[in-house]
């Protein structure tokens, strides 16, 4: 199943849904991409999910 990716830059602070207006922050949700991984948001009241650009560098085991 596709998610549909909501990309906005980070301001001060990245706690309240910029589409529902939630109120207490986010569930986290990570996409591997290449030799990367995208850490990305997921609203809990509307399901939203947003890539403010966050990267974490993938590793190997082994």
């Amino acid at each position: 199943m596709e998610v549909q990716i909501n990309s906005l830059e980070m301001g001060e602070e990245f706690k309240i849904c910029p589409s529902c207006g939630y109120k207490d922050g986010f569930h986290s949700m990570l996409k591997k991409e290449g030799g990367k991984v995208k850490w990305m948001f997921i609203c809990p009241s509307c399901h939203e999910v947003f890539d403010i650009g966050y990267r974490i560098e993938d590793f190997h085991n082994g």
